[in-house]
């Protein structure tokens, strides 16, 4: 079986506007705050890009609350973001629907978050699965790469003999080599011409 594995954010849809601060302020700083941990931005970026363990907040409580209560408020900064238009679908996601194979959505965020945006921007119906960093995938979290623990998940659900993973961070790509996925880098908003590459090789 075929798996179609679609990275969900700035790869299926647009954050118009977004600011990695306003993100970090929004999302984050409240959560550390009430729970006294030490967290700035620099602190935020190193533990999203891996070079701080997400444990990071293991040594002022519960690392996989804090991580729950990010996500819960992760979810209300889409919600902001749609009530200002600034959730956009990108030119093409339509078309993945004439994939053959299981079309999967998946995201580091929450499964909630991954739900919320897809569904907001009207393409739900694509896809056959979705996967995030729900209470159950936390473990994830513990590994240097997280995508990579979820990539694998998925293969072992689905029993992926074929997989394509297609994001637009070279995480995505790294994550996919390791798990014996071909890795397709969307840039630029190119995401229709990738759609459509992959229609005339499918």
């Amino acid at each position: 079986m075929t798996c179609w594995i679609f990275d969900v954010d700035d790869t299926l849809v647009e954050y118009v506007d977004f600011d990695f601060e306003e993100w970090y302020k929004f999302i984050a700083e409240p959560v550390a705050r009430e729970m006294n941990i030490p967290l700035n931005l620099d602190t935020w970026r190193a533990m999203l890009d891996g070079r701080i363990s997400r444990k990071y907040p293991e040594k002022w409580g519960d690392w996989k609350k804090f991580w729950r209560e990010v996500d819960r408020r992760n979810l209300e900064y889409r919600k902001m973001m749609f009530s200002q238009g600034r959730l956009k679908k990108n030119h093409g996601v339509e078309r993945i629907s004439e994939l053959h194979g299981i079309k999967i959505a998946w995201s580091a965020s929450s499964k909630e978050c991954v739900e919320y945006v897809i569904d907001k921007v009207g393409i739900s119906n694509i896809f056959d699965d979705i996967f995030g960093k729900d209470y159950q995938n936390y473990k994830f979290l513990e590994e240097d790469m997280p995508k990579l623990g979820l990539l694998k998940e998925i293969k072992k659900i689905h029993g992926c003999k074929e997989c394509y993973v297609i994001g637009d961070s070279y995480k995505d790509m790294d994550a996919a080599k390791i798990a014996n996925c071909k890795g397709i880098m969307v840039k630029d908003e190119n995401l229709e011409d990738v759609i459509n590459s992959l229609l005339n090789m499918n």
